[in-house]
């Protein structure tokens, strides 16, 4: 109830406050389509303003220190709950309802009374509106597109009249007046939108009798009809040319003075709206609070850290690399110079990483000076190959399954579309330009969560990094199934980052040697994509016999150029489980060569680079996933 007041009384203060600027420095000085606008705005957003809010001033940062340890037994008092009273509130909001209703019947029974009027009426049918000649006798109005006069109306009059109603259509006032009429049923309890919908009233009459004076009218003449019209029936949600607004549309076509500096009275009242959002929307962040079980130490204890990391082959500085410190979530990451700084206690363990390297630990020593760490990052050496489990261990990391894992209710594309929607183009990398495909290999888990991912290809760790990031955000699949058991599967996929190219860039890389890896019109292989040409390699492919003889299988995975001639160029295999797997792999897809109708970038032919795996099989048995073997050029392969 109490804070229904507060918005109540807040609503008002913004209404009183804009309506007070409109008449100081808007009303008959600025044009009639202006003032209308600002009366149709300031409604609204006075009703607005005080929902608003904006964390604008700063908050307070509170940090909770939790004991690890000596905590005393907790005691837990139950007080009786005190039965609630009588609560106003449902009243309240009531009695608001009811007036909004009421309001809204009105407005609803004159849009009714005026279609009445049209019983026994003499209608007339024009192309810019409808006349309708009553029998009752009503003040001249029009409503919508309808100008409605009675039957008797002299016609000396009636041009006067209809010049008038016609400039009210033409400026679509109804609907102003309408929307208007709906603001103030909403805000009955609003006294300024009532002045509002009065003073736009006033508005659309002065504009309508501005258009009739502009036309060359007799200013007596149309004097004296307006004087003549003020009596009869008018519905408040219609424009005529009555009511009590007489006198002050008199006295504005007596001393109608062109407005001045329109422009900067209305840049006037933005003071007025800043300070009202000021008042009622701006607030102060939410208080930052910061929970930490480590124990607390005096101001002194900690001591700053600073390192150096540098890459251990060619000395180069590592950006980004993450520091620290273990149990915590306190941390930082180095510069682009390879520098980076951090407070940690003597005793405290500092965790060193980053994706490619070997990760490393220092211990903060007991000492109170600076202490300074330089660090020489090793590159992650690929691992041991790994024996081929048994298929009936429950544990194995398969690549086909009976009943494959699904993403969203699609397959492998689908997720390789939702990562690809997600990815956020590190500012480094696209700083410097670099761009490119990044291949990964994943594992879904019996659970269907994304694990085990690694790094195939990659022209920067900084994209690496961004597929990681993403990947880590990934929905649960629904887990593949074998044989009855849930079972792991891996995946690899390509995924591309491309910056967007000016067109002589374009023309240069469509004319070089760059293979594209997305063109306006991609290769088609026999009338289809790229599934087209792994369906088809999968059927020429011939098992090794050496390979059979041993129970070697796996995935494959390599990468092509199309040419711009179609044919087949620069395949690289990235990932084996065997040489002989890998060079049958190869052979089937330069066999391919000259199948391909090449890619197009800009009306230019180009050369477009794929990525696809290739299972190979023994019939019976589960795949075993393999680790990745160094990649082995093609000619090497085919040799």
């Amino acid at each position: 109830m109490k804070a229904l007041l507060v918005y109540m009384f807040e609503a008002a203060v913004c209404s009183g406050i804009l309506q007070a600027a409109y008449a100081w420095l808007l009303e008959r000085r600025i044009p009639h389509r202006w003032c209308r606008i600002y009366l149709l705005l300031s409604v609204p957003l006075a009703a607005v303003i005080p929902l608003l809010r904006i964390p604008v001033w700063p908050g307070e940062a509170i940090t909770t220190v939790v004991p690890t340890a000596g905590l005393p037994t907790a005691q837990i008092v139950v007080e009786p709950v005190a039965s609630p009273g009588f609560d106003p509130t449902g009243l309240f909001v009531i009695l608001l309802a009811l007036g909004t209703a009421l309001l809204a019947g009105v407005m609803v029974a004159q849009i009714i009374r005026i279609r009445h009027l049209r019983r026994g009426a003499e209608i007339t049918h024009t192309r810019r509106f409808t006349l309708i000649r009553t029998l009752q006798k009503i003040a001249s109005f029009s409503f919508l597109r309808s100008i409605y006069v009675w039957q008797q109306t002299p016609a000396e009059e009636l041009e006067a009249i209809v010049r008038h109603e016609m400039s009210h259509i033409a400026h679509r006032h109804s609907v102003e007046r309408l929307a208007m009429e709906s603001m103030k049923a909403l805000l009955w309890w609003n006294p300024f939108v009532w002045i509002a919908a009065r003073r736009l009233t006033e508005a659309e009459e002065f504009e309508a009798d501005s258009d009739v004076l502009n036309e060359g009218y007799d200013k007596e003449l149309y004097m004296h009809v307006i004087f003549r019209q003020l009596f009869g029936y008018s519905p408040e949600i219609a424009n005529g040319l009555r009511s009590s607004l007489t006198k002050k549309r008199f006295q504005m076509m007596l001393s109608q003075t062109p407005g001045r500096h329109a422009l900067l009275r209305l840049a006037g009242t933005l003071p007025a709206i800043a300070g009202l959002l000021c008042a009622f929307s701006f607030t102060t962040r939410a208080a930052e609070i910061r929970t930490t079980t480590e124990t607390v130490r005096a101001a002194g204890d900690e001591t700053n850290v600073s390192f150096f990391i540098a890459d251990n082959q060619d000395g180069k500085p590592l950006s980004g690399t993450l520091i620290q410190i273990e149990g915590t979530s306190r941390g930082t990451v180095t510069d682009d110079k390879g520098y980076a700084e951090i407070e940690a206690a003597p005793g405290s363990t500092i965790q060193i990483s980053l994706v490619g390297y070997d990760t490393k630990e220092v211990c903060v020593s007991e000492e109170n000076e600076p202490i300074r760490y330089i660090l020489m990052m090793e590159r992650s050496e690929a691992p041991d190959r790994k024996q081929a489990a048994t298929p009936d261990n429950d544990e194995d990391t398969v690549l086909v399954a009976e009943q494959m894992p699904t993403f969203q209710g699609g397959d492998l594309n689908t997720f390789r579309n939702w990562v690809q929607e997600g990815l956020r183009y590190p500012k480094g990398a696209f700083d410097a330009g670099i761009q490119g495909r990044v291949v990964i290999t994943f594992v879904v888990g019996k659970e269907g969560s994304v694990t085990d991912v690694e790094i195939l290809q990659s022209p920067d760790t900084r994209l690496s990094e961004e597929v990681i990031r993403r990947l880590r955000e990934s929905p649960k699949w629904t887990p593949a199934r074998d044989r009855g058991k849930l079972v792991r599967i891996k995946y690899v996929i390509p995924i591309d980052f491309r910056l967007p190219q000016k067109p002589e860039q374009t023309a240069a890389a469509a004319t070089g040697d760059e293979p594209f890896l997305i063109a306006e019109q991609m290769p088609t292989f026999q009338g289809g994509d790229l599934n087209t040409f792994r369906n088809w390699v999968m059927t020429h492919l011939r098992y090794p016999q050496e390979a059979a003889k041993q129970g070697i299988q796996g995935r494959v995975v390599l990468t092509f150029v199309v040419e711009k001639d179609g044919s087949i160029g620069e395949v690289c295999v990235l990932m084996s489980p065997d040489e002989q797997l890998a060079g049958e792999a190869v052979r089937v897809v330069q066999s391919a060569s000259g199948l391909w109708t090449p890619g197009e970038q800009r009306g230019e032919k180009v050369r477009l680079k794929y990525t696809i795996p290739i299972d190979f099989r023994l019939d019976g048995t589960k795949v075993p996933a393999q680790e990745p073997q160094p990649a082995t050029p093609a000619t090497e392969t085919n040799g």
